[in-house]
């Protein structure tokens, strides 16, 4: 990749910006990576602060130099913002940096890092148990181990996230969000120390469950007023342990204490509305919602990952939450997401094993049933995505694996890798 540091005053219709000088927060777009189509664009930049910036020149549709000598026609013009608006849409829903590390090796990898994200949120939810702020020194290596995970191979922490829980666990939970929310932050553009913050305050949003009846997590019946009630008061608890050390930061006690605030005003504990939400706020919400959607920690059963992202892009129609957030976490998580069970065109039944961020509709599977219904020998997969010609698979469902006359033999409920 081609980079060129350019000042604002430099900046053309054309050019892709790869890095901003101003944090996430502040940027007036989603994303910081992005073409820049209209004058109304620049403007947007200048006005939020920007000075400096870093442009892709492999993928900028015009150079600094070109910019000063070259003027286009209208025909040109018209073609040009038309291949502009097909790039964009490309970054956003279709391109991807081809995996480092094969899934298989990086999954031993990510394996291991569940175990310690587990046991740290284990100590965490002891020193919040307790009413004593955590250590901030352990969390951080954590972090960086993550996100180098995820470039080697964004799909093998996917894969660990998404994995059957036969009981539900605060820890589990703590992972499940971390697991989401930074993959999350570095698809739309986050700095270091905004995806440092949203990490911190996935593992640690959900402690102050601890000090409440332990009944209340994984009931999977609707709460009555009491227990609403008190579910309510977790984020206060956290965020008051947390007041007594000065090494979390405010804008973390934010995150913590506003995650279950959604932009409509109609969340909880001060019904807050989108001007008074911190804004990666938006961030941690959605992969909370997501982990709690499949998993069913709280209050209601856990659900089919599809249909959790139903459910949430729903949500985001009715100003629940960002719109644009909730894009973005599809776009993670996929059309059919790592595990589920899906149908073929052909009567088979398989798992997805791997997304291709390129062609979404066409994962590698690994066929757990025959056409006629019989169990398949291990190691049987196909990719959609490079069949042969006179093959022509495709997928017609996704299936429930809890059903059993969908999945008879039970084969379809992944618990391990």
């Amino acid at each position: 990749m081609a980079t060129k540091n350019i000042s604002i005053a430099d900046l053309k219709k054309g050019m892709f910006i790869h890095k901003l000088d101003i944090s996430w927060i502040k940027a007036p777009f989603l994303r910081h990576k992005r073409q820049i189509n209209t004058d109304n664009d620049i403007l947007l930049l200048k006005k939020s602060g920007v000075k400096n910036l870093v442009i892709d020149l492999s993928r900028s549709k015009i150079t600094q130099d070109t910019a000063k000598k070259k003027v286009r026609k209208t025909q040109d013009l018209l073609a040009g913002l038309a291949d502009e608006q097909v790039d964009t849409k490309n970054d956003q829903t279709k391109q991807a940096e081809t995996p480092k590390q094969e899934l298989k090796q990086e999954l031993k990898v990510a394996k291991k890092l569940q175990g310690k994200i587990s046991n740290l949120v284990k100590q965490l939810n002891a020193s919040i148990k307790q009413g004593q702020p955590p250590s901030i020194e352990a969390i951080s290596p954590i972090i960086d181990e993550t996100r180098e995970s995820l470039k080697r191979n964004d799909q093998a922490l996917l894969t660990m996230l998404h994995l059957y829980r036969k009981n539900i666990k605060l820890s589990d939970h703590g992972f499940g969000v971390f697991s989401v929310v930074i993959p999350l932050a570095m698809r739309i553009g986050c700095s270091e120390e905004e995806i440092n913050e949203l990490g911190l305050a996935a593992l640690l949003h959900d402690t102050g469950l601890s000090r409440l009846p332990m009944h209340l997590i994984g009931k999977h019946t609707k709460y009555t007023a009491a227990e609403k009630q008190l579910i309510q008061q977790h984020p206060d608890i956290v965020e008051n342990v947390l007041k007594k050390s000065p090494d979390f930061s405010e804008n973390l006690k934010k995150l913590v204490k506003q995650h279950h605030e959604v932009i409509d005003g109609s969340g909880y504990p001060y019904k807050l509305r989108k001007d008074s939400i911190y804004p990666l706020v938006e961030i941690l919400q959605v992969a909370d919602a997501y982990d709690e959607y499949i998993h069913g920690l709280n209050d209601k059963p856990g659900m089919l990952p599809a249909n959790a992202l139903k459910l949430i892009y729903q949500a985001a129609k009715k100003n629940k939450y960002s719109e644009a957030v909730v894009s973005e976490l599809i776009h993670v998580m996929g059309i059919y997401p790592l595990t589920s069970a899906v149908q073929l065109s052909t009567g088979e039944k398989a798992l997805v094993e791997e997304i291709d961020k390129e062609k979404p509709l066409f994962p590698r599977l690994r066929i757990i049933y025959s056409a006629d219904g019989k169990p398949c020998k291990p190691g049987n997969f196909i990719d959609l995505a490079s069949q042969d010609k006179n093959d022509n698979r495709s997928i017609t469902k996704i299936l429930e694996p809890l059903n059993k006359a969908e999945d008879p033999l039970g084969l379809l409920r992944i618990t391990h890798v």
